[in-house]
């Protein structure tokens, strides 16, 4: 079986690349025709001149993948990855004349995430308009929509008003840099150190985290922010403003250097946020965790409960609710030894749910049924 990975998708991006060495993993032949276009600052579309730039991008971009997609005879099988939402709509026409199915891996909506989620744009903004049609059209005419959660889906499906029977749920996972080190025996820190990665994005609620690090400031607890994104600076000035002195920041370090640090912290955080598209999402960095073995704290949401439960693979707190974080976090240090066993279980339930080998054959039953 072979099918065509497609698109200017982010080709390190974690969600292309776990789906295409997954489908590999079943004995799927995957080749990858990617012509990359890719900008890190949404803001920067404000401007007409940036948009002009973009759209050149992407002109050159598709002359080229037109091309290679004319040439393709010996598949069925389309598959365009994070974020091509554009690509399904300028190919949808060449690809269904040569009889091709098209498998979208959007993993979010474009206006959920830059309107609804992190508020670059207003909602009844020019812009936020168009990332709905984008949206609408990319999600209508694919036959297959890859998403991460049923609370993902059903949101998705009633926003853009899509057939839910489009929909293929499939966990996040993980790369393999996490999860090949399985009996890997890293050394934990001296001191009890909690450990949040990422890009500061809001569903992530960073704010949260550090409200609980200024409660936890007398009990000889550490806590270390790895990455940088949109609030790095409002939260650098809030950490400053509150002068709390438990918070290492950590701006950038590579995957295995991250490994070691997930393994080495006693826990690593997930997202705290209390509503939107934090209720909706388990994000590859809970993954990532449990793929090590290390123990997470997150925030008690229908998306996390789809897959797991509290006390028994992780632990879950109250959304927004840094008091409550604080409190985990104390039973934490104070309950090692069932902290381990915690962790413990939440690897066992990710190599059940989320590896590769599943992921995999998952991948390759919906290929099939199609």
């Amino acid at each position: 079986m072979r099918v065509y990975y497609f698109g200017t998708f982010e080709k390190d991006y974690s969600r292309n690349i776990i789906f295409v060495d997954a489908m590999r993993s079943a004995g799927i032949d995957v080749v990858i025709l990617n012509r990359e276009v890719k900008e890190e600052n949404a803001l920067k579309y404000k401007q007409f001149s940036n948009l002009i730039k973009l759209g050149v991008k992407f002109v050159r971009a598709y002359l080229y993948l037109f091309v290679q997609l004319l040439k393709i005879k010996d598949s069925k099988y389309l598959f365009i990855g994070y974020p091509s939402h554009l690509d399904v709509i300028f190919f949808y026409l060449p690809a269904k004349l040569k009889g091709m199915k098209i498998f979208f891996n959007p993993l979010v909506s474009l206006y959920d995430t830059f309107v609804l989620d992190r508020k670059f744009f207003k909602v009844n903004s020019i812009l936020s308009k168009i990332f709905y049609i984008i949206d609408k059209l990319a999600f209508c005419l694919s036959d297959v929509i890859f998403i991460d959660t049923r609370t993902h889906k059903e949101f998705i499906a009633n926003l853009f008003k899509i057939d839910e029977k489009k929909f293929r749920v499939v966990p996040v996972g993980s790369m393999k840099e996490f999860f090949e080190c399985k009996i890997e025996r890293v050394k934990k820190k001296n001191t009890f150190t909690a450990l949040y990665v990422g890009k500061y994005i809001p569903l992530h609620g960073v704010e949260i985290i550090v409200k609980s690090a200024k409660i936890l400031e007398g009990e000889n607890i550490q806590f270390i922010f790895v990455g940088k994104g949109q609030l790095y600076k409002s939260i650098r000035e809030m950490v400053d403003q509150l002068g709390i002195k438990n918070i290492e920041f950590i701006e950038w370090v590579d995957r295995g250097e991250l490994r070691q640090l997930i393994k080495s912290c006693h826990v690593v955080l997930g997202i705290f946020k209390g509503d939107g598209k934090a209720m909706r999402v388990v994000p590859n960095k809970v993954y990532d965790a449990l793929a090590c073995g290390s123990l997470v704290i997150t925030a008690n949401t229908p998306a996390v409960r789809e897959y797991f439960k509290d006390k028994e693979e992780l632990i879950l707190v109250k959304p927004d609710d840094p008091q409550d974080l604080a409190k985990k976090i104390l039973w934490v240090n104070a309950n090692g030894n069932e902290g381990s066993k915690i962790a413990e279980r939440g690897q066992k339930k990710f190599f059940q749910i989320a590896s590769f080998e599943v992921l995999g054959n998952t991948l390759k039953e919906i290929i099939r049924e199609t």
